[in-house]
């Protein structure tokens, strides 16, 4: 337990939690090369306020501490985990909503921030999940998305795949629905490339990854994607995470972690084993290398369908 004094001379306990929320947001900033002043003026703070909260003499709320974090456009790994705990500190029970910044926040990047998580378990219906994507495709989903700067995503994107290459890479679980690779906003030749690319990154050690087919009796009805992750730090509770256009929602109570744990392992049991998924991806590539070869001999380079 740590003591701080308030600027009334009240003396108030600091809570473990706090102290560490404080002390990696200032992390943060400081890898940023921002200072506090132009972190207050950004967000109509003042740089007092800021201070406060890196050095844990200010109980950082959830939705203060959301708009923080969108400013420094912390990967959502990391914006989980610190947004779980500073609920919990809080008082908050267990599930809450934050607006999403937009684009800005998926198109920066804090580096060295996301070895924290143990274990990642993703869900993807119809989209080939980020850790899975080529700088291509990644261009093409931000154009279809609206957002801005496509390039400068796939470019952070890329950046972030590094994660699962090093040597303490986190387990990381993926259920790719067939819908992903059937239903796709681009050329052939782009998916072709995106299909060749999944087959190299389920070599890698720290990946497995499932093929959930289309049709047969469902042990599973998932009304979302959704991502699990798991923190090192013993303290940090397991988080869900749901991304949506315009906000995300975390859940970190008991009864809705293993609700979607128990859903994730239904959605296994359904899957193709890795050895069936990479088969089934190397029958698609082959299916689409055809297309975009015919298409070619006719004089259209365009690929598109």
């Amino acid at each position: 337990m740590h003591w701080c004094i308030t600027t009334g001379g009240r003396v108030v306990a600091s809570s473990a939690h706090r102290q560490r929320v404080g002390a990696e947001v200032r992390r943060i900033r400081e890898d940023l090369g921002l200072s506090g002043v132009q972190v207050a003026e950004a967000l109509g703070w003042s740089q007092s306020k800021v201070s406060r909260i890196e050095t844990a003499r200010f109980a950082v709320s959830v939705w203060e501490l959301a708009a923080l974090l969108d400013y420094y456009a912390v990967p959502e790994e990391v914006r989980a985990e610190l947004l779980a705990v500073t609920a919990d500190d809080s008082g908050v029970d267990g599930a809450w909503i934050v607006r999403a910044a937009g684009p800005p926040r998926r198109q920066r990047e804090v580096a060295a921030v996301e070895s924290r998580v143990v274990r990642i378990r993703q869900y993807q219906a119809m989209l080939i999940p980020g850790q899975l994507q080529t700088f291509d495709y990644a261009r093409a989903i931000a154009r279809a998305g609206g957002f801005a700067n496509p390039d400068e995503i796939a470019v952070r994107r890329r950046r972030r795949q590094e994660l699962l290459e090093a040597p303490d890479a986190p387990s990381y679980v993926a259920v790719l629905d067939e819908r992903a690779l059937t239903r796709w906003p681009g050329a052939q030749d782009v998916l072709l490339g995106q299909v060749d690319h999944l087959v190299q990154r389920s070599k890698l050690p720290a990946v497995t990854l499932r093929v959930l087919p289309q049709g047969g009796d469902a042990a599973a009805m998932v009304m979302a994607p959704f991502t699990t992750y798991e923190f090192r730090e013993g303290t940090s509770p397991t988080v869900v995470f749901l991304e949506t256009q315009t906000a995300d929602l975390y859940l970190s109570a008991a009864h809705d972690v293993a609700a979607y744990d128990g859903l994730f392992e239904r959605l296994l049991s359904e899957s193709l084993d890795p050895a069936e998924s990479v088969k089934y991806l190397k029958s698609l590539a082959r299916k689409t290398r055809g297309k975009v070869n015919r298409k070619g001999k006719d004089g259209n380079g365009s690929g598109l369908e």
